[in-house]
């Protein structure tokens, strides 16, 4: 009896064990499945730089897993159903499969090649824009053609500073005005790079003139015909790019310049003539001239002599014949001294003007006390005391005279335009400055542009002043910051506005100093025709 109830005993046991294992093994072979694919990832070619985006389908039991490999390695991150890559690049290329587990086992998908079209291609341009001349209140458009990859954009300046809104192969102005005239170009660019068109000139005719032209030319005609016939052939002289450049800082000795000679004038011709030049200047501009010719008479009497120094070495000449509405020039010159006042040209301009001084400060003659160049002195002196603050004003290089003065073959004027793009250090920008001294360069601005006539220095100083402008011009100096020390220099350089003042050793006061300056417009000098 003990026996038989032993074996019933081992055989319940035996039966709930095998019970027990037997059906959980069933149920886990019944509720995980491999996984498998339904969608394979498919291959695709893009072009460099787009965005490319891979996908996989996959059905199976259980949480699915992904890891998407390229040529067989693991990427690291890509654990996704969709491997994307937002821009291609040409390493990118090659073949994607994507591993899908979970806890039954895995599959893997077939491969995906993706294939990366290399881009080339940066704008190329193919017709340029062509310069135009066009009568106030006209139509103009500019076009260029370009070719280039994928899209290309348009961006038109006027003077190098860009226009708003004109962003199309095309600019238009359907109603031009006087300001209107300049030089534009089109920068094309695309992913890949960007090209600049040549320049275009827009010049503006106008049919009536500025009321300056017409009281200057009124002026011009009332001194032309105090002159004797020898006197007016000589003063009026035809109009060329050439004839205009002959103007110096050295003495009329030493470089021959344009016109009549003050010193061949009887009084009543020069009181005809200053009628002209105040006429054609402001106050300041006019009281500079005669200080200018008090300065020269002053160096004659202190060790110059009258052979090279004096007021009746200074020149008046007009280039191409006076008119109200046909582009001609007043040109003053002398020893130091050069108005280039243009007269219905594409631009209000009376650049290049030079200026320089010799004494550099106040001095008496005949009497009188003149300080020809205080503003200019003062201004840039003040200036010049600011910009020692900013180390990034400072120019690394030294500069013994003035880069863009008279100093062509012949020491006359250089080919025109000049070379300012071969000018590669620009010192601070004007809007690093404090107001207090951007206050000072706007000072000194005015200092060379209010010599001029109201019409003329409203235009000029509403175009250099303009907040455009002054947010691409630079400040610079080089030296210790002061007007007292030989070898100083300063500049200011806008889209425009050029300015340099360079502190010289004496020349008949050789233990002295004294100035050479210069106010150029890049776009206006002649009146534009620097550029046309």
């Amino acid at each position: 009896m003990t026996t038989r109830f032993l074996f019933i005993v081992w055989f319940a046991l035996a039966s709930f064990v095998s019970g027990c294992g037997g059906n959980s093994d069933s149920e886990s072979s019944s509720t995980a499945t491999v996984p498998a694919i339904t969608t394979q990832p498919t291959s695709q070619s893009v072009t460099e730089g787009a965005s490319v985006s891979f996908t996989v389908v996959a059905d199976g039991t259980a949480t699915l897993t992904y890891q998407w490999r390229k040529g067989g390695t693991s990427i690291s991150g890509a654990t996704s159903a969709t491997y994307s890559i937002s821009a291609t690049a040409s390493s990118d290329a090659g073949s994607y499969d994507v591993v899908v587990s979970n806890s039954a086992g895995s599959v893997t998908s077939s491969a995906a090649t993706l294939t990366v079209t290399s881009v080339t291609g940066a704008p190329t341009i193919t017709t340029q824009p062509t310069s135009q001349s066009v009568a106030v209140g006209a139509s103009a458009t500019f076009t260029v053609v370009a070719t280039g990859s994928s899209t290309l954009s348009y961006q038109w300046r006027k003077d190098g500073t860009a226009v708003s809104g004109a962003t199309s192969a095309s600019y238009s102005i359907s109603t031009v005005a006087s300001s209107d005239a300049g030089s534009y170009d089109v920068v094309v660019t695309n992913s890949i790079g960007s090209a600049t068109s040549s320049a275009a000139t827009l010049t503006v005719t106008t049919t009536t003139s500025s009321m300056l032209s017409a009281d200057v030319t009124t002026a011009a005609s009332t001194f032309y015909n105090t002159l004797s016939s020898t006197q007016q052939s000589t003063v009026q002289l035809s109009w060329s790019l050439d004839t205009a450049r002959k103007w110096s800082n050295l003495p009329a000795q030493l470089v021959a310049r344009n016109g009549v000679t003050w010193g061949s004038l009887s009084t009543a011709q020069k009181i005809a003539a200053r009628t002209m030049i105040a006429t054609a200047l402001s106050s300041a501009g006019n009281t500079l001239h005669i200080g200018m010719q008090a300065a020269d008479d002053y160096l004659a009497a202190n060790g110059g002599g009258t052979s090279s120094y004096g007021n009746s070495y200074f020149y008046i000449a007009f280039l191409g014949t006076p008119s109200a509405t046909d582009f001609w020039m007043l040109q003053l010159t002398g020893h130091h001294l050069t108005y280039n006042i243009a007269f219905n040209g594409s631009y209000k301009s009376p650049t290049p003007l030079f200026v320089g001084i010799e004494p550099k400060g106040s001095f008496t003659q005949d009497g009188t006390t003149y300080d020809p160049m205080e503003a200019q002195r003062t201004a840039m002196s003040n200036l010049g005391a600011s910009l020692t603050s900013y180390s990034s004003a400072k120019l690394s290089g030294t500069y013994s005279d003035i880069l863009f003065g008279a100093n062509g073959s012949g020491n006359i004027d250089g080919t025109c335009p000049r070379s300012y793009s071969s000018v590669t250090e620009h010192g601070l920008l004007y809007s690093s400055l404090s107001s207090t001294d951007q206050a000072l360069v706007q000072a000194a601005i005015k200092a060379y542009v209010n010599t001029q006539a109201t019409e003329y220095a409203d235009d000029l100083l509403g175009t250099y002043l303009s907040d455009t402008s002054l947010a691409s011009t630079y400040v610079a100096y080089s030296g210790s910051g002061t007007v007292t020390t030989n070898g100083n220099y300063f500049r200011i350089e806008g889209p425009r506005v050029w300015i340099e003042f360079s502190v010289q050793k004496g020349v008949i006061f050789s233990s002295d100093i004294h100035y050479h300056t210069i106010w150029r417009d890049k776009y206006a000098d002649y009146g534009g025709k620097c550029i046309s």
